[in-house]
């Protein structure tokens, strides 16, 4: 019992984290454009994951090393590898996010975002995973939960486009993840994978040619310092923490909860409000996200699948 509060606490604090820091993506807009924005958090993020790293490896093995002292040349491979494709992904998914929480509000950003819950399965279909009448249910409901939201398909903005398609890609993300977490060490996959997107978000930056002064990266400094290392470095350790003793399905009710912390933060944060219509939306999107991640009973399921 007293793993599994520590569990939730650690995924509750991690959902903080990431809701909070959509308010820090939009203030930091404020002076950066947005590849260089992401480039600096993921650079940040890397020197973050790899202190947390010589620490777990001080703890665990008394030796530091990069790949860790059991890793073979398999692993190796498997890391990089896995490492890049990661990444590339996150890159993409990360860049499309902060262009749209600049033309969008945070919590309208977090919410949209919070979709890649419901679309995981959905892709899961082609790769010939089982689905349920609920998971459809949900779709209907993150459906008209965004039309909500966005006040209609006429109504939806370049912003919230490009928050839609991020959430497609942060799905592909997860997938991805699900492909070498499994064989890899996790916080150095993470810290590989973000190694690559700084490394293409910096380079992206220069072929944008997005203005760049130490007076523009200085000012904007406490917001992607914050993303950096409170949504990407602890975060994210906070979660491999709290998936080691809670049920998949709970971790991932507790970390859709981030959207909602969006939306708090971009009202204590930025002073958005959004409408009654907006929030309706907002709760239809809530509420899909917790159905698509309510199994059916196995004997239900059977009877379903024939």
């Amino acid at each position: 019992m007293i793993k599994k509060i520590w569990g939730s606490t650690a995924m509750i604090i991690a959902t903080i984290l990431w809701g909070v820091a959509f308010s820090a993506q939009s203030r930091g807009m404020d002076y950066l454009h947005p590849m260089l924005f992401t480039a600096l958090r993921s650079a940040v993020g890397v020197g973050a994951l790899c202190i947390v790293i010589m620490v777990i490896d001080f703890f665990r093995e008394k030796r530091i090393t990069f790949w860790g002292t059991a890793a073979t040349s398999a692993e190796k491979k498997e890391l990089l590898t896995g490492g890049v494709w990661c990444g590339v992904v996150l890159a993409v998914a990360s860049v499309l996010q902060q262009y749209g929480v600049k033309y969008t509000s945070a919590g309208k950003t977090g919410f949209l975002t919070a979709l890649y819950i419901v679309i995981v399965p959905v892709l899961g279909i082609f790769l010939r995973k089982k689905t349920t009448w609920l998971l459809w249910l949900a779709v209907a409901l993150a459906l008209s939960g965004a039309y909500l939201l966005c006040g209609g398909i006429d109504s939806v903005n370049k912003g919230e486009w490009f928050v839609i398609g991020c959430a497609f890609i942060y799905s592909l993300h997860i997938l991805v993840i699900d492909r070498y977490a499994p064989k890899c060490d996790s916080v150095r996959l993470s810290c590989v994978q973000f190694v690559v997107a700084a490394i293409l978000t910096f380079f992206g930056a220069l072929v944008m040619q997005e203005p760049c002064s130490r007076e523009l990266i200085s000012s904007s400094m406490p917001f992607w310092i914050f993303c950096g290392v409170g949504s990407s470095a602890a975060a994210f350790t906070l979660q491999i923490v709290a998936q080691k003793y809670l049920h998949p399905v709970t971790a991932t009710l507790l970390m859709s909860l981030e959207s909602v912390f969006a939306v708090l933060g971009g009202w204590i944060f930025l002073h958005e409000i959004l409408s009654p219509r907006e929030l309706l939306g907002c709760f239809v999107i809530f509420v899909s996200v917790i159905i698509s991640q309510i199994p059916l009973p196995e004997k239900k399921r059977q009877t379903e699948n024939g």
